[in-house]
């Protein structure tokens, strides 16, 4: 089987649209700030909780590709009954949320008080 011009230009076409969708996506990436994305979630967080406060919450950058930063919220001293975390990509996307129910079989990220 040989490959005709309109392999080619088809190949082409489909790399290129590629490339702009990633530049799209770092583009995206780029114009969301860490602000934005706490207040998102810091948000979400008093809406489920009347009784919290804003100081409740805080974030903390990771290290891996997939997940851009843990937003942490839950009053002092640290109580898992009402500790949340939320995972964030690198849009800004929730993937992951754990909350009282998860801490029996996960650890917390950063319980404020750990030594």
């Amino acid at each position: 089987m040989t490959l005709r011009p309109i392999h080619y230009i088809s190949l082409t076409l489909l790399t290129l649209l590629l490339l702009a969708a990633l530049a799209q996506y770092q583009r995206a990436a780029l114009n969301l700030t860490e602000t934005q994305i706490i207040e998102t979630y810091v948000a979400r967080y008093l809406d489920t909780h009347p009784q919290a406060k804003l100081t409740d919450c805080r974030a903390q950058p990771t290290q891996t590709k997939t997940t851009r930063m843990v937003v942490i919220c839950g009053p002092e001293p640290f109580d898992a009954a009402r500790h949340y975390e939320y995972h964030v990509g690198p849009l800004g996307g929730l993937i992951a949320q754990n909350g009282p129910a998860d801490w029996a079989t996960k650890s917390p990220v950063a319980p404020r008080d750990a030594a």
